[in-house]
């Protein structure tokens, strides 16, 4: 009688978890299809800055020299990215017209991921290599996504502290 109840009970608890990992699985897919498709990065806002603050005698400009590894937030201002739901390829272009911005186009692999109540968009550039080769990508937290706008919050360290870069796209 024993046995059996713990049996039921082990089998009582594989059904529950699988069932929660699938609706996860769910709204993660769900959330990836929202993604995908053809954005516009039309703005980059910060949270948590010190901008033209003075401190004593000394103004503070805190900025973010580069994300990605490649250019600073406003180089990105004006670039497309095209974003592939089944087979979680991509690129983004890089659109400005500033003296200090890269040209050109980067070839990205993407993820949508869920971690506890957050879900993430996840990439790596993989322009002229494979995926495997690249093992640094870059983790943003999708702030908000519908039909028409899409927004992601990226984390950064700035004089010691931690701040965000919101990237803002449209459709």
């Amino acid at each position: 009688m024993k046995k059996g109840i713990l049996l039921f009970g082990i089998g009582a608890a594989t059904l529950l978890g699988s069932c929660a990992s699938t609706t996860t699985a769910k709204q993660t897919t769900g959330i990836g299809k929202d993604v995908r498709g053809s954005w516009t990065l039309t703005s980059v806002d910060y949270n948590g800055f010190s901008k033209n603050e003075v401190k004593g005698n000394v103004k503070v400009n805190e900025t973010v020299a580069n994300v990605f590894d490649t250019a600073s937030p406003e180089c990105y201002e004006g670039s497309t990215w095209s974003l592939v739901q089944n087979n979680k390829k991509g690129t983004y272009t890089f659109n400005s017209a500033g003296a200090s911005c890269p040209q050109g186009t980067a070839d990205i692999i993407w993820d949508v991921q869920q971690d506890g109540s957050a879900t993430y968009f996840i990439f790596k550039d993989v322009t002229g290599i494979k995926a495997k080769q690249n093992t640094a990508g870059y983790k943003l937290k999708i702030s908000r996504v519908d039909a028409n706008s899409m927004q992601l919050v990226q984390d950064v360290n700035t004089s010691g502290k931690i701040a965000q870069v919101i990237y803002n796209f449209q459709r």
